[in-house]
């Protein structure tokens, strides 16, 4: 199984991902892609590890200190570490103000957090998805292309990643009862559903 598409996110949220501490992911989509804001293009992807525009203070105050950690793990000039690759399990879209504050358990993210993204394109909703994450057998660095850089939410890869031997940061049983509970907090919001959109061909 191979993966051609990656997803943009703070190195310091895929850390949290990595130790199953943050099952959501919250999206607006990047700087240059405002007009239709965050689409799923892809259901199966690779996390790419971004430093730009990472914010300590938007993280609650606990996982703060890892954003040293990530700095740390970041791959040499020029090149990008990929450690994990995710699925696209369900996702809703939601201007409710207390959402990300329900699913509290299952992000990091702090309250200015939540004030920036909703104040940013106000017209636009929150995207949430539930994210079922995977651990690479072992970190795979690739170089850096120039049409990666940008804020924008996706980039396609100039050659698919391997997937093979990937293992479920959360097991099987734990992932399922904490995605029943994140689906049950959908329900009590003002939601609709989004699914994946057909993939964007050059």
């Amino acid at each position: 199984m191979e993966a051609r598409m990656a997803l943009k996110e703070w190195a310091t949220v895929l850390l949290a991902i990595e130790r199953g501490e943050q099952l959501v992911l919250i999206r607006k989509g990047g700087l240059i892609e405002p007009g239709s804001g965050f689409e799923w293009i892809a259901k199966q992807f690779v996390f790419y590890p971004t430093f730009e525009h990472q914010a300590v203070k938007f993280l609650r105050e606990p996982y703060q200190g890892s954003f040293e950690e990530a700095t740390a793990r970041r791959a040499p000039e020029g090149h990008v570490r990929v450690d994990l690759y995710g699925e696209m399990v369900d996702s809703v879209a939601s201007t409710d103000p207390t959402l990300i504050k329900r699913l509290e358990s299952f992000h990091i993210y702090n309250e200015a957090f939540l004030e920036q993204r909703l104040k940013w394109q106000p017209q636009q909703p929150l995207v949430i998805g539930i994210v079922r994450a995977f651990r690479l057998p072992a970190p795979q660095t690739i170089p850096l292309a120039d049409r990666y850089v940008g804020c924008k939410s996706w980039v396609e890869l100039d050659a698919p990643l391997s997937l093979d031997g990937a293992i479920p940061v959360v097991d099987d049983a734990t992932f399922q009862t904490r995605l029943q509970t994140i689906r049950s907090i959908f329900v009590n919001v003002t939601t609709s559903i989004v699914s994946p959109s057909p993939r964007r061909e050059k």
